[in-house]
């Protein structure tokens, strides 16, 4: 035990007196910060101004030759397109035609009636929505005109069209819709945790093999204590790390959740039984492939071999990674429920059926079980193959060759 504490600390220094390591943690939490802070920032000023600036806004001149004077109100008419709108009556199509080819208006209308009319534009841009909004108007005012005419009033129907019923929802079980978002963003965490410090634990043994500091390591360190102590160690950073980034990001929205309006409660207003199943079951899963980066950080002698050598795990956890994705979409699907119980997928398929689906409770259980068994033997693996492998060298050595030599023994 006090070797594996000796090791633990020694590598836990390495994470934290490392440069890079520092930067990276203090720059996304500085980025976790801004992306909440920003545009909180710019949506409380919005609020707080957004009516004097549309009062101010400044009125866009529209030149108009009404042929057969359909427009009854040119006021009511410009409200109706939801614009600021100052009318240039013209009096025949040239004088419309040379306003707008002088810049006297920034475009003009033709109108024959209501339901036929020219748009005249010197340059159309792609962000011109004039048209739309006269088109939308002149509808608007046609339906009006034939309802009067009918004798029927125009207000009362269009607000017989806009009502809606009235509903309530209520969720007896999970609200898969609503918990997406912290879901998706919490399997991502895992993804980059997993294989950031998956990596970083096979190059670390690989270099201390490269540099033959191992050969020192192991005849004075038991190798269990050696490979647990990495492994936890990185564990531990890797936790570190993402709380102050993920905390960084909760209280940056605690802050400025007002100038959000609660938009995005449902990504940061998580349940504690969430949280204690990301972290369970995240860490445990972090273990397992763990375990299995530091084997096979120890069955080659350079670093250039490390991507060959772990390129395995990596693609049995993008399987992992990418069943939990499309899982996402059918928690309670037999995908999901057979991905909750395999060692190397159940870190992600647990985690999806608390947040978004169904689960008994010895469901999880069990499934816990089975994962930290697996990350018990992988561990006691992983501790036999590194003493082997790490006095190996010369050309990488497979897995199964591994194995076959620590049973010989």
């Amino acid at each position: 035990m006090k070797q594996f504490l000796t090791v633990l600390k020694f590598e836990l220094n390495n994470y934290f007196k490392n440069k890079s390591f520092v930067l990276t943690t203090i720059l996304l939490m500085v980025l976790a910060v801004g992306i909440i802070g920003i545009p909180g920032i710019i949506l409380s000023n919005d609020s707080g101004s957004g009516s004097d600036s549309e009062q101010n806004a400044e009125a866009e001149t529209v030149a108009l030759y009404d042929v057969n004077e359909s427009i009854a109100d040119l006021e009511a008419f410009g409200t109706a397109m939801g614009m600021n709108i100052d009318w240039m009556e013209c009096t025949d199509e040239s004088q419309l035609e040379d306003a707008v080819n002088n810049g006297d208006a920034e475009a003009g209308f033709v109108m024959e009636d209501l339901l036929h009319y020219t748009y005249v534009v010197e340059n159309r841009s792609m962000t011109d929505t004039l048209e739309q909004a006269f088109s939308q108007a002149a509808a608007s005012a046609y339906r009006s005109q034939i309802l009067e005419e009918q004798g029927l009033n125009a207000a009362e129907i269009d607000v017989l069209y806009q009502t809606q019923p009235e509903y309530e929802t209520q969720i007896l079980g999970k609200d898969s819709v609503g918990n997406y978002a912290y879901t998706y963003i919490m399997i991502m965490v895992l993804y980059f945790l997993l294989i950031f410090y998956g990596q970083m634990i096979a190059t670390s043994v690989t270099s201390e093999k490269s540099n033959r500091a191992i050969e020192i390591l192991v005849t004075s360190v038991d190798s269990n204590s050696l490979i647990f102590g990495k492994v936890f160690a990185g564990a531990i950073a890797g936790l570190i790390q993402c709380v102050l980034i993920l905390g960084s990001a909760v209280g940056a929205y605690q802050v400025f959740r007002e100038s959000w309006g609660g938009l995005l409660d449902s990504v940061f207003q998580i349940p504690v039984p969430v949280w204690v199943t990301f972290a369970v079951f995240g860490m445990m899963g972090y273990l397992l492939y763990a375990f299995c980066f530091g084997m096979l950080g120890a069955l080659v002698s350079k670093t250039e071999d490390i991507s060959k050598a772990s390129m395995p795990v990596t693609m049995i956890y993008l399987v992992s990674f990418f069943i939990a994705i499309y899982g996402m979409n059918d928690s309670d699907g037999i995908l999901m429920r057979v991905a909750s119980f395999v060692p190397f997928t159940s870190n992600n398929g647990m985690l999806i059926r608390v947040t978004m689906g169904s689960v008994e409770t010895w469901e999880i259980i069990i499934s816990g079980i089975i994962l930290a068994a697996s990350c018990v033997i992988a561990g006691v693996l992983a501790a036999k193959i590194f003493r082997f492998g790490t006095l190996m060298y010369g050309n990488p050595i497979k897995f199964s060759t591994a194995l076959k030599k620590i049973r010989e023994k």
